[in-house]
């Protein structure tokens, strides 16, 4: 077994592939590309691409809003929002039911839907009261 120094680590000699080399012909090597950061640029290209999405969506926010407003206001001018004669009857119809008395079974008597509210919440105060 060798010796084994664990603060130590030998240094491995390598000799470089026919890539790392360059030949004459190639010129001078050229600067390091991006070594150094243009950060007013930068900042101003941010913005700009900020002030551009902000400004898009502000745009297809307004146009649909716009095109909605149209297509609801063309449905109207159709007729197609009104409701029918039968669905007219039937929405007075129920709330005439729920607003008044009536029979709905043998013994059982139908109240108008405020006085049914007052008298569950009064029925919840008295168990809660207990």
């Amino acid at each position: 077994m060798t010796d084994h120094h664990p603060d130590h680590t030998e240094s491995q000699e390598t000799t470089l592939d026919a890539w790392h080399q360059h030949s004459p012909d190639e010129g001078v090597p050229q600067q390091e590309h991006g070594a150094h950061a243009n950060i007013s640029a930068l900042l101003i290209t941010f913005v700009v691409l900020t002030v551009a999405t902000v400004a898009f969506s502000v745009i297809i926010g307004l146009y649909t809003i716009q095109r909605v407003t149209q297509l609801i206001a063309e449905g109207e001018e159709a007729g197609l929002m009104v409701m029918s004669t039968e669905a007219v009857q039937y929405k007075q119809d129920a709330l005439a039911a729920q607003a008044g008395y009536s029979w709905t079974a043998a013994g059982t008597v139908r109240i108008p839907i405020d006085q049914a509210m007052q008298k569950v919440v009064a029925e919840y105060q008295e168990t809660q009261g207990q």
